[in-house]
């Protein structure tokens, strides 16, 4: 798989996209759309550290981590003329590694509860960067939230930020953050019971 991204990034310069790179996500994916390898070089690059922090603080396996992220940016790339993303880039990308993830977490439990060498979960049918629908329907359930809750529960889910964190840039104490955010989960997974176990994945801490 590390071969398989080295390949993509080592590939020549594009010859028929001469427009200058624009680092807005909007302009980033639609370059991306059209198979220009040099958007996908910029958001692997502004998206690789953080991603890798976020999987390697839950698995705390170097070698796992960098597999997860390859087979991530490898699928972007092999999916770039059909991605329908409706959030920021980094959101998508922070949400599909939570997503890996814990499927990475739950198969381990399973191996050692079970004693198997493959476990199937219920939710593998799935791939992360084709759930286009949910993404869509928990983005139109956010949205009903009140608009500080909006912005609490985004900070926390997508953006990766401590309750501390969140507390301190909002000017709110961390008990009003908690309890925002446990309104809005109840709320959110409320909104989107049909699409459990997955969503329960994807709301985890």
């Amino acid at each position: 798989m590390k071969c398989r991204i080295v390949e993509i990034m080592l590939l020549p310069p594009d010859l028929n996209h001469n427009n200058p790179v624009c680092p807005t996500d909007q302009k980033l994916l639609a370059q991306l759309s059209t198979g220009c390898k040099e958007a996908f070089r910029l958001i692997y690059d502004q998206h690789w550290e953080i991603l890798y922090q976020a999987a390697y603080s839950r698995l705390q396996d170097q070698e796992l981590v960098e597999e997860l992220l390859q087979e991530l940016f490898v699928d972007l790339w092999t999916r770039h003329d059909r991605l329908a993303i409706n959030t920021s880039i980094k959101a998508y990308l922070f949400t599909a590694v939570k997503y890996q993830v814990m499927k990475k977490i739950d198969s381990r439990r399973l191996h050692r509860s079970m004693g198997l060498e493959e476990v199937e979960l219920p939710y593998d049918q799935y791939d992360v960067l084709e759930l286009d629908d949910l993404y869509e329907q928990l983005h139109v359930a956010i949205d009903k939230l009140p608009q500080k809750s909006q912005l609490v529960f985004t900070m926390s889910r997508f953006d990766g930020l401590s309750t501390e964190e969140i507390a301190d840039k909002l000017r709110l104490s961390p008990q009003t953050v908690h309890n925002k955010m446990s309104q809005s989960l109840r709320f959110l997974r409320s909104e989107l019971k049909e699409y459990a176990p997955v969503i329960a994945l994807l709301l985890v801490q």
